[in-house]
């Protein structure tokens, strides 16, 4: 399957999670996956239970998030989630290859990972942060079919061309890790990696930020941006306008606000939490940021 179509049921657990399954499917989509998520197609007005019959028989595979609250309410039939499970194990579905469904276990300490209705499925475990790539990689093979061909290729010549492609793509697998697609959130970076640049926001809503080391509690930011020092509370969109923007480069202190703006003549603030820096004492080079894109009413 050149574009595989796949379905993402789960349940709204809190925001946290929403947003995890939503990055999920935006770097699904980023890698050809055709991902049908209710947080992009599910307008005001439309009909729930026809969105969720319609994109389940459309789809090549459905990915369950298997959250604690997931798989109580799809064992209960209850809610969206329930109901979904439900068509899942109807006649509609089960003439379809038996692993038309993948568990992905996400947000659930509890004994029973999957729901009843999935018997002894093998499930991909999302629940350590660290792992992510490997995870997301072993997600991304299944979907495509790669995962069935066992026996390890015979290695390639390390000068081949074949090669530097394959390190290139799992580079750009690897980007996911420097990318939050939603218009609020708060990001942890390590931003000695990826040449200190992270992503926020999507579409013409991104901005591409760039980030260097200055010491702890403070760090180098770069980009058409706007700074006024000692400013600690996200502006109002009508005081943008406040801000100087006559350097590309600043070095800003922990609780400080920076304006982005990106090509499309949209805003960023982003207030700098805390800084770890690798020549001071820590491991390696660390920021925590809150952000908030200005959408225009």
């Amino acid at each position: 399957m050149d574009n595989p179509t796949v379905f993402i049921s789960y349940s709204h657990d809190d925001k946290q999670h929403e947003e995890w399954v939503l990055k999920l499917a935006s770097a699904l989509r980023s890698h050809g996956v055709n991902a049908i998520l209710d947080q992009w197609d599910l307008r005001l007005g439309s009909d729930l239970r026809f969105f969720m019959e319609k994109g389940l028989s459309a789809s090549n595979l459905v990915l369950c998030v298997c959250s604690e609250m997931y798989v109580q309410k799809v064992n209960s039939g209850e809610g969206g989630a329930g109901y979904e499970g439900m068509i899942i194990s109807q006649p509609l579905l089960s003439n379809a290859n038996s692993e038309f469904v993948i568990p992905i276990v996400r947000n659930n300490p509890s004994q029973q990972k999957i729901p009843m209705t999935f018997g002894t499925k093998y499930y991909i475990d999302f629940s350590d942060d660290t792992r992510y790539v490997e995870k997301y990689w072993e997600l991304l093979e299944r979907i495509y079919g790669e995962d069935t061909k066992k026996k390890p290729p015979l290695g390639e010549n390390p000068f081949s061309e074949k090669l530097s492609k394959a390190i290139a793509a799992n580079t750009e697998i690897e980007k996911v890790l420097y990318h939050s697609p939603t218009m609020d959130g708060t990001v942890t970076f390590r931003y000695d990696n990826n040449n200190g640049m992270y992503t926020i926001g999507d579409g013409e809503y991104a901005f591409d930020t760039r980030w260097s080391r200055a010491g702890n509690n403070s760090i180098h930011v770069y980009g058409l941006i706007g700074y006024i020092p000692g400013e600690t509370v996200i502006p109002d969109a009508g005081h943008l306008y406040n801000y100087d923007y006559s350097s590309k480069a600043r070095t800003i202190k922990s609780g400080e606000i920076v304006i982005f703006q990106n090509l499309n003549h949209h805003f960023a603030a982003v207030k700098l939490g805390s800084v770890k820096s690798g020549s001071h004492g820590n491991l390696y080079d660390e920021m925590i940021f809150d952000y908030h894109i200005y959408c225009p009413e």
